[in-house]
């Protein structure tokens, strides 16, 4: 069975559940506590519940991220700072036929969960190759990638993202950081991100692992059901 396939079986009571959470959002309540509300009430499990809390935004908030987001032709002559992590797992997902979702803000994100744990592997090389790949293609000026140093394995990540841009010729850097959220806001012109800390915080955003999908792999986007009109 395809992801296609598959988000056409979706549950009836996530689908309930995604227009609840909207609505409980648009009228200002607190997301925890909606989250934990709207998925007890259809027993949701926890990939489901996981799918709200990383896709599901109110109106406003949904198009202001929108609103932020950049096509990735934009960087071209530009300085760039990559979300290491949260860009490389996206396209690892990718390829891993994991599923990908087009969230309301536009943005893609996986909902794999494995940031805090994640091992390089065969896939993370090839992730990385594709991605580093994509950003040449744009003539950016400088690209430098930003791991979160907490997470185990992040300085092999770092120095296998510095041996691919050489390899590539690409002008850049990696680096493991304390805070790669913060050092992503404090470098460069566009941050590269689907993280919604950062782009709350950022006013330029590319979302280069969500161009790939497109581009690549337009099957395996699974996408919510589509937003009621109010009148």
């Amino acid at each position: 069975m395809t992801v296609k396939e598959e988000m056409n079986m979706l549950r009836n009571e996530l689908k309930e559940a995604v227009t609840d959470l909207r609505f409980l959002l648009g009228r200002g309540y607190n997301r925890e506590g909606c989250m934990v509300f709207v998925g007890d009430k259809y027993q949701l499990d926890k990939e489901e519940r996981l799918i709200l809390y990383r896709a599901v935004y109110d109106s406003k908030t949904a198009n202001e991220h929108a609103r932020k987001k950049m096509a990735a032709k934009v960087i071209s002559g530009k300085k760039v700072a990559i979300d290491g992590y949260n860009v490389v797992l996206t396209i690892e997902a990718m390829l891993k036929s994991e599923k990908l979702i087009q969230c309301d803000d536009e943005f893609f994100r996986d909902i794999t969960g494995v940031h805090g744990k994640h091992k390089p592997t065969e896939t993370t090389e090839k992730a990385l190759g594709i991605l580093v790949d994509f950003l040449k293609g744009f003539n950016p000026q400088e690209v430098v990638f930003f791991y979160d140093a907490q997470v185990s394995l992040s300085g092999e990540m770092a120095s296998l993202t510095r041996r691919m841009l050489k390899e590539s010729r690409l002008n850049g850097d990696a680096r493991a950081v304390r805070q790669a959220d913060k050092e992503a806001l404090n470098y460069g012109e566009i941050v590269s991100s689907s993280d919604a800390v950062l782009i709350e915080k950022s006013e330029k955003l590319i979302d280069s692992a969500g161009e790939l999908i497109n581009k690549l792999f337009p099957e395996k986007i699974i996408k919510l059901p589509k937003r009621l009109v109010m009148l």
